[in-house]
């Protein structure tokens, strides 16, 4: 059994600007085939989705408010202060942060877990701001269309995935944003490192929080390197990147190399996440183990994962993936149940238990096919289940309606063909 996943941009139609344009952090001219409102656009579409492909925002106020303040502190400062910036804390468990272009911002409970102050959250969040103001993704873009020539009237689809011949998905692989995370050069890791602690400093914040993030990425590097292994892909950590922080840091005015660590309110606003780290550590090594087929494995490590925080729904619905990889549908149906009731806007909980729920209760799955469709609209696998799920309760007119709009949705693709054959059998 195949799963398929396809995530298309949805939304106007790309607005591109060919010409060139001032670096505004270098103050040079560069080539541009993409004006500022074109990078804009890209961010917004891509946002929700690269949201819900790091397993959803992390449902708690505390921990969103914080990202947002101190991401706004350092962006607000920066030099494009104008953009549309947002910071989003996501459930992703491996050490990562992000940025979309336009000024769209992530960073996961994985890295937030192991940062020690504010200031380590500002140095972070002023990093990825600096390769938004040095349009670091659109140069990348730039040299993306310059080599292949190819321009698809701003519409990119990301190829479907075939998971393994497992009927459910491999979480954390969903949303195919890798056309607009690009990998980062070494220079423009050093340049976005020197933008972030001089928007750090700016901010207020103490310089000496980009030391100790760039400290603590390189010790999980030696001791948890499958922990860091996405984020150093896209940016590449080294001893050299911490020496040049260092003698940048020996620089500054006596009074703010002095700056405390304001260590503690950070403690107190990430209480949860640092608390359920272990949990979430286990949750994504069974993650890693399901993609690699050690399905019973997987199992054990989910189970151990969700006794010890039962709340995680997330943590529940990769549970549920792996029960039913090893055939235990019933208990699947179960843990399915509970994830998208507790994970509530996440869309990875709400397809899985549209899909699981398919023959035990198809009105169930619709309602969460349903909400999967509200949280990321256009994708052919929800039309494709919600078919099922309406073919299941004897509606054959609408299952038609939602097979022709996966065919739609995915004219060339194995999702479009099986709603295809699907709409065949119907007679």
């Amino acid at each position: 059994m195949r799963r398929w996943f396809l995530i298309a941009l949805s939304g106007p139609a790309l607005v591109l600007a060919v010409g060139c344009s001032v670096n505004p952090v270098t103050g040079k001219s560069q080539l541009d085939l993409m004006g500022e409102a074109g990078e804009i656009q890209m961010g917004q579409n891509y946002y929700p989705g690269a949201i819900q492909g790091s397993l959803g925002p992390i449902d708690e106020r505390n921990v969103q408010a914080t990202v947002e303040r101190v991401g706004e502190a350092v962006a607000t400062v920066g030099h494009r202060p104008g953009l549309p910036y947002q910071f989003t804390a996501v459930n992703d468990p491996e050490v990562n942060a992000f940025a979309l272009p336009g000024g769209k911002i992530c960073i996961t409970r994985g890295l937030l877990s192991r940062l020690e102050s504010e200031d380590g959250l500002a140095a972070v969040l002023g990093h990825e701001t600096g390769h938004v103001t040095a349009r670091h993704a659109v140069s990348a873009y730039n040299r993306q269309l310059m080599a292949t020539a190819i321009l698809v009237g701003g519409a990119v689809y990301m190829e479907s995935q075939d998971v393994k011949n497992r009927g459910l998905i491999t979480l954390g692989a969903v949303i195919g944003t890798q056309v607009v995370l690009a990998s980062y050069s070494r220079q423009q890791e050093r340049q976005s490192d020197e933008l972030g602690l001089e928007y750090a400093v700016k901010a207020g914040y103490s310089p000496r929080g980009m030391v100790e993030t760039q400290k603590t990425l390189l010790a999980l590097q030696k001791g948890q390197p499958g922990a860091v292994e996405r984020l150093f892909a896209s940016h590449p950590m080294s001893a050299e990147r911490l020496d040049t922080a260092e003698k940048r840091i020996a620089k500054l005015p006596a009074d703010v190399q002095a700056r405390p660590l304001r260590s503690e309110p950070y403690r107190v606003a990430m209480a949860e996440v640092i608390q359920e780290r272990p949990a979430w550590d286990l949750a994504s090594e069974g993650q890693r183990l399901l993609g690699q087929d050690k399905d019973r494995d997987a199992e054990g490590k989910l189970a151990q994962a969700v006794r010890m925080v039962p709340k995680a729904g997330v943590i529940r619905t990769l549970h549920a993936v792996s029960l039913a990889s090893i055939k235990q549908k019933g208990a699947a149906v179960d843990e399915a149940r509970q994830g998208a009731r507790l994970s509530g806007d996440v869309f990875v909980s709400r397809l899985v238990a549209g899909e699981l729920l398919l023959e035990p209760d198809p009105e169930a799955a619709l309602d969460n096919l349903e909400n999967a469709e509200k949280l990321l609209p256009g994708q052919p696998q929800v039309s494709l289940l919600r078919g099922q799920a309406l073919e299941n309760l004897g509606r054959k007119r609408d299952a038609a309606a939602a097979y022709r709009e996966a065919v739609d949705r995915d004219p060339n693709g194995e999702v479009g063909a099986e709603a295809a054959r699907r709409i065949r059998n119907l007679g």
